[in-house]
């Protein structure tokens, strides 16, 4: 049998991708480690049906693609103890870089950015804020280095009231050819993929998310 980083490097979307696209948005919708589909802030209730938000894909994702086998609760663990109820810069507001170093745990995995990768986990989420995608040179250096046959867990991040939030998570894939994939879904969507090789693609993105987002990207050794 083929290994995972081998398989995605020489086929299109993993199945598993694929399984999940069109799923629609629900609000704390997640994938739980039994299958159950349910929300992170009460996981003992079944949701009606598929539904996820943009961190439950990311769970889902990670559950095909990394092995990650844990609880809701466990893939959204405040690391440094810096997030919960009541936290000065406010509940959650590291909450996609926790999401992204719990799901990746004890795999090999750097942060991309355009002046070269970096040791991770690193520095706080605080420090670490990613790059202006806006930027094509930035763009051009940091989409370089992601190889094919690994998995990148993204990381949106912004101002808001004053402070850097990780507001939002998402998917990056290369995929045969070289064509660069980002896979996420939004409020009032569904999981959808976006090519971000082509420029229609990344003209998107940038709309989507305006001038002042940055995106730090971890990329991660599937096996």
């Amino acid at each position: 049998m083929l290994s995972l980083a081998l398989a995605l490097s020489l086929q299109g979307p993993p199945q598993g991708l694929q399984e999940l696209l069109g799923i629609p948005y629900v609000a704390d919708g997640v994938l739980d480690e039994r299958g159950r589909w349910t929300t992170f802030s009460d996981p003992g209730q079944a949701l009606p049906g598929p539904g996820l938000n943009c961190s439950g894909f990311l769970v889902a994702a990670a559950r095909r693609l990394l092995g990650f086998t844990g609880t809701p609760s466990e893939a959204g663990r405040d690391r440094l103890g810096d997030s919960g109820p009541g936290a000065v810069r406010g509940q959650d507001w590291d909450f996609g870089w926790d999401l992204v170093l719990n799901l990746s745990e004890g795999r090999p995995r750097r942060w991309l950015f355009p002046e070269g990768p970096q040791e991770a986990p690193g520095s706080g989420a605080e420090a670490l804020r990613g790059f202006s995608f806006q930027d094509s040179k930035a763009w051009s250096k940091v989409a370089a280095q992601i190889q094919p046959g690994r998995v990148c867990l993204a990381d949106f991040t912004r101002r808001r009231g004053g402070q850097w939030v990780h507001h939002h998570v998402a998917l990056l894939l290369k995929e045969p050819g070289g064509r660069l994939v980002l896979y996420q879904t939004l409020p009032e969507g569904q999981v959808h993929r976006l090519v971000l090789s082509s420029e229609a693609g990344l003209a998107r993105l940038r709309r989507m998310f305006g001038p002042g987002e940055r995106l730090l990207l971890l990329e991660v050794e599937p096996s």
